[in-house]
């Protein structure tokens, strides 16, 4: 989209729309996609101090977005509304219901746990009905209020009243400038599970999905397609991998990873890379788009050594992210 185009639905937006507002917000040269929501953005409404986290809390909603890159630096460019009616309009009315057969239902709420004991780098924790592959971190406290977390956790083993939860090394914030710690877990240590859930990186097929799974789930935060998209763009990757999708999701401290395909979303936990479940949703499987619903264009072709196959240029999105899952 050009500025030209934009700027001829904001006007046309403005003439249709009855006491409703439309905005342009921009920035320019930023270099943290990571944070592009949490910074005071220039231009219209946004008057270099709201960020688009502020605007949406104040009624706004985006329209459209404009992104560009430049020698690793990008621009944005966010086309706003303060009309609910175009919101409510775009979200489909699709009943979205968790796929399970066992009582081991999905929580995205964090779990906190005294460590009674560690074995061989476990630890039997009294929390049962836990979805093998859930995960989570060590915190030890010291000098009462300074924290570290010293590992990483999983669950490996679970039943009605006990599980089973194994330790691993903990190299999320890898970086060379700061010292690590080599301390390891200790009895009354804290496990924390479900560390991050809410914080979600979501692959849809289209925007009336990515809309819908937003509203149905409400209290997590999903990544925004596009600043995912350009991370892609940057790196001329055209066809995801499960590995660059895991790698890139530690890398914005995101909990979980949301990917709709077959007529599913399936929620992973972005560590172990595990299925945790699954719910029903309808959508239009002509209208999907690869490698994911983005505004995003012109990704160029990559000579990476991919983990899909050679043909994956002629599949649809529902059989790719099928094979990235592993479904039949």
């Amino acid at each position: 989209m050009n500025k030209l185009l934009l700027i001829s639905i904001t006007i046309l937006l403005s003439i249709t729309v009855a006491n409703a507002k439309t905005t342009v917000c921009f920035k320019k040269d930023w270099s943290s996609p990571s944070t592009i929501e949490t910074a005071p953005l220039d231009g219209g409404a946004c008057q270099s101090k709201y960020s688009l986290e502020q605007m949406k809390k104040m009624g706004w909603s985006i329209l459209d977005i404009k992104i560009d890159s430049e020698q690793n630096n990008l621009s944005y460019q966010y086309l706003l509304t303060n009309d609910r009616r175009i919101e409510s309009n775009q979200v489909q009315q699709v009943q979205i219901q968790e796929n399970t057969n066992t009582q081991r239902q999905l929580s995205f709420k964090p779990i906190g746990v005294k460590v009674d004991g560690v074995e061989d780098n476990k630890t039997t924790i009294n929390v049962g009905n836990l979805i093998i592959g859930q995960s989570g971190v060590v915190i030890h406290i010291y000098d009462n209020d300074k924290r570290l977390i010293v590992a990483n956790a999983e669950v490996i083993e679970s039943n009605e009243s006990t599980s089973v939860i194994k330790f691993s090394k903990f190299n999320d914030l890898v970086q060379n400038a700061i010292p690590t710690s080599n301390r390891n877990v200790e009895k009354n240590d804290i496990l924390v599970l479900n560390y991050l859930y809410t914080a979600s990186l979501l692959i849809a097929p289209d925007l009336d999905t990515f809309q819908t799974i937003r509203e149905n789930f409400k209290y997590n935060n999903f990544l925004h397609s596009d600043i995912f998209a350009t991370k892609l763009k940057q790196d001329n990757m055209p066809y995801l991998t499960k590995k660059y999708i895991q790698k890139y999701a530690i890398s914005q401290n995101l909990g979980t990873i949301f990917i709709v395909a077959n007529q599913n979303i399936y929620v992973l936990d972005t560590k172990t890379l595990k299925v945790l479940t699954s719910y029903k949703i309808s959508y239009n499987a002509k209208k999907t788009e690869m490698p994911f619903y983005t505004r995003v264009t012109d990704i160029e072709t990559s000579n990476l050594d991919l983990e899909i196959f050679s043909d994956r240029e002629n599949l649809t999105y529902d059989q790719y992210y099928k094979k990235i899952l592993g479904l039949k």
